[in-house]
């Protein structure tokens, strides 16, 4: 070699020695949790978070999804649809004594949250302004997501389990779970898609308070290869109230019901202004679980599972929903028999 040639060597050499001693240098001077990471949420705001050891949720999909992560023990304050979400209070009954500041419906209590100093606040992206206001008032920083946020609101999307994961620096397992959960909703996608529309059956969808309140978006009738006879894509809000006599006129094959609503299957069989619907004359009318203020992560997967065994029962009949969905929960919350559970409790029919 010649000279010149292991001069340059040498200074290239050095140059990286110097490199990673200064990088190992920075990193113990100023580790992660000092000088924290650099959030873009779903409202595409920008947010600084240093660290993430007492957490605020006022969102049950990021409430979910923080237990999902296994750092359901951070959460120091939950608004009042968290506290009470069927699935989240079998899978963590002491879910019930985290403190509730408030709801997106009776309000939120400032004063409340500021006295339990959290270091990260999550809440939902429909209120921009409310995450701002939120953020300046308090002086935490403030994550906005959602399931289907502004600009994909009719479709169902993961990056909130990947915005979470990254705010309270748990990317290893918020990669896992994502990764769990796109495989098995799209290998049911994967065969419903090829499914031809003649095959497809035409499906009204039930609120829980409500049976003539329906879902005018796509979910997961569509996922799981059905027809949503209420699908509206020009609809500004997903839930809409509709007439007796339109979903007389709609007369769908099959009719599901909220699986925490207070309506039974048989309470439609009995009601006389319901005959007239070849769903209830023939019997397939079904109570599933459904969403409880927003998504569940592993709830949408488990959702289309049982509508697409419901909806073609010859292509699925291998799917055994309860055992399946059992693995599910298991996966995203730990927890044994957690579907079973809410089957049983809420006399689900499948």
């Amino acid at each position: 070699m010649r000279p010149l040639q292991k001069s340059m060597l040498l200074m290239l050499l050095t140059a990286i020695i110097i490199a990673t001693l200064v990088f190992v240098f920075l990193q113990l001077k100023y580790p992660r949790e000092e000088v924290g990471s650099t959030i873009v949420d779903q409202l595409g705001r920008t947010v600084h978070v240093k660290k993430a050891e007492r957490i605020v949720s006022l969102w049950p999909e990021a409430t979910r999804i923080l237990f999902a992560l296994g750092i359901g023990n951070k959460i120091v304050g939950l608004d009042t649809y968290s506290r009470t979400c069927p699935i989240l209070t079998r899978a963590f009954p002491w879910i019930k004594n985290v403190t509730d500041v408030g709801s997106i419906t009776s309000g939120f209590d400032l004063e409340k949250i500021a006295q339990l100093k959290p270091d990260i606040i999550f809440v939902r992206t429909d209120d921009p302004k409310f995450a701002e206001d939120l953020q300046a008032k308090l002086g935490i920083p403030v994550i906005a997501v959602r399931f289907n946020p502004p600009g994909k609101e009719k479709e169902w999307n993961f990056d909130i389990v990947t915005i979470i994961g990254e705010a309270v620096r748990k990317e290893d397992r918020a990669k896992e779970l994502r990764e769990f959960l796109e495989k098995k909703l799209y290998e049911i996608v994967n065969i419903t898609s090829n499914i031809p529309e003649s095959n497809k059956p035409r499906v009204y969808q039930a609120f829980a308070f409500d049976l003539l309140t329906t879902m005018a978006w796509p979910n997961e009738i569509v996922y799981a290869g059905g027809i949503n006879v209420a699908y509206n894509p020009q609809s500004p809000t997903p839930w809409v109230r509709v007439s007796l006599e339109q979903i007389i006129a709609w007369d769908p094959d099959i009719i599901i019901l909220h699986g925490f609503g207070k309506w039974s299957p048989e309470d439609l069989y009995k009601d006389p202004s319901w005959q007239q619907i070849k769903a209830v004359r023939e019997h397939r009318v079904y109570k599933l679980t459904l969403g409880w203020s927003g998504w569940d992560p592993a709830g949408i997967v488990v959702q289309v599972l049982q509508c697409a065994k419901i909806f073609h029962p010859d292509v699925f009949k291998g799917l055994v929903v309860e055992v399946e969905a059992n693995e599910i929960f298991k996966f995203v919350y730990g927890v044994d028999n957690l579907y079973t559970r809410l089957k049983v409790d809420y006399g689900l029919s499948i």
